[in-house]
């Protein structure tokens, strides 16, 4: 059996429940007794960096299942020994740009800048998962009311900043400039919070 079937498709891929996109079969591409274990236990850390860039966590467990069937697809292209969290970390980054550009085509969606800062963040800091997420519910929570959410509506639910101005009965413009405050807002509190709880400057 395949690593006992990819250790159940690697744990159905944090619980999308996985098989639509079951990876290929690997029989000619040699040993995964080191490979899939590796795998699997960065499955938190990648599904972390993902979710830094893609807020609908639905949409960060398909792309997590896409990433999954990549690297094991690629998987002869890692040099045993090397940094696995940076390789796999550049797969998922790539696939996540591929889905931004796909929702900004489809629907208006752009990253405003805060999906690139975090993912930025985020990826030195993938091993301190629990922490780091603690620090972004914190901060969520103590925005106003309508600053949280315009964060709900632009990146959870992808709505266009044309549509939210016209259903607040307000200017793009507007919308840009409070997006502007809240994402400088919503930085500066992850930071203060991640160092509080873990002791760790940041800059």
């Amino acid at each position: 059996m395949q690593s006992e079937t990819i250790h159940a498709w690697l744990r159905a891929c944090m619980s999308g429940s996985a098989p639509n996109n079951f990876p290929p079969d690997r029989r000619d591409h040699g040993s995964v007794q080191e490979f899939d274990p590796l795998l699997l236990s960065h499955q938190h850390r990648i599904y972390f960096f993902i979710r830094s860039m893609v807020f609908n966590p639905d949409d960060a467990r398909d792309v997590l299942q896409d990433v999954n069937a990549i690297i094991i697809r690629k998987r002869d292209r890692f040099s045993p020994g090397t940094d696995f969290k940076s390789w796999s970390f550049a797969i998922a980054r790539y696939e996540c740009l591929a889905y931004l550009r796909r929702h900004q085509a489809k629907q208006s969606v752009a990253s405003d800048g805060l999906l690139e800062y975090l993912a930025e963040e985020a990826e030195p800091r993938a091993d301190d998962v629990d922490s780091w997420l603690k620090a972004l519910a914190e901060c969520r929570k103590l925005l106003a009311e309508e600053s949280d959410r315009l964060l709900e509506f632009r990146y959870q639910k992808r709505v266009p900043l044309e549509e939210i101005a016209r259903l607040w009965k307000t200017t793009e413009g507007a919308l840009k400039q409070k997006l502007f405050r809240v994402r400088n807002q919503l930085k500066k509190c992850v930071l203060r919070r991640f160092a509080e709880t873990t002791g760790e400057e940041c800059d």
